[in-house]
């Protein structure tokens, strides 16, 4: 497998999600407004549609359990939303994202697991695997925000199972994926536009 520069479209996604902080605020208005701070966060770009925020599923995870899910204008279910997690589901995805273990990844053995390209700068790590959509993965390491951008890390992870790193990476991903399919309370409608 060889590896090649990102595309450009690529790198004004990764723009794009540095520019925007999943982690800043909830993925939904008025979503887990009392919350604390999300503890992670996940973005999926839209590989298809590429009309920036317009086209992202978010989930913000908050440590009191809340979960913030903005679903995009073009699925059934658009709209922006709020679970609950009890407690044991709270400590099963806490578990699933492994933040100390995403503390450890290091972006040379990644690369070499995957025959991919990672490129670490400013605190951003970012995987070029030209597939589809582009995920962003954030989490609070400490009071550091550390963040993940990937071309389809799943899809990756299915074709590297040896790949420890990866496979940490996809799991925290994964994880997070699910909740945004979850039935919630809908807190604000979003337009068609």
């Amino acid at each position: 497998m060889f590896s090649r520069p990102p595309s450009p479209w690529l790198r004004r996604a990764v723009a794009a999600a540095v520019l925007t902080s999943p982690l800043a605020a909830s993925a939904a208005a008025g979503a887990c407004a009392d919350s604390p701070p999300a503890v992670a966060a996940l973005a999926i770009g839209s590989g298809v549609m590429r009309d920036g925020e317009e086209s992202r599923v978010e989930v913000h995870a908050h440590p009191d359990g809340c979960v913030a899910v903005h679903r995009p204008w073009f699925l059934r279910d658009a709209g922006d939303y709020e679970l609950r997690l009890s407690v044991q589901e709270w400590a099963s995805l806490r578990d699933a994202i492994a933040i100390d273990a995403l503390r450890g990844i290091d972006p040379k053995r990644l690369s070499a697991q995957t025959g991919g390209t990672w490129e670490a700068s400013n605190g951003q790590t970012v995987f070029t695997d030209l597939d589809t959509d582009v995920y962003v993965l954030q989490w609070l390491d400490g009071s550091e925000q550390r963040r993940l951008v990937a071309r389809d890390p799943l899809q990756a992870a299915a074709r590297h199972p040896e790949a420890t790193e990866l496979n940490r990476v996809a799991g925290a991903i994964d994880a997070l994926r699910g909740l945004s399919r979850r039935t919630g309370k809908r807190v604000a409608t979003e337009a068609t536009p």
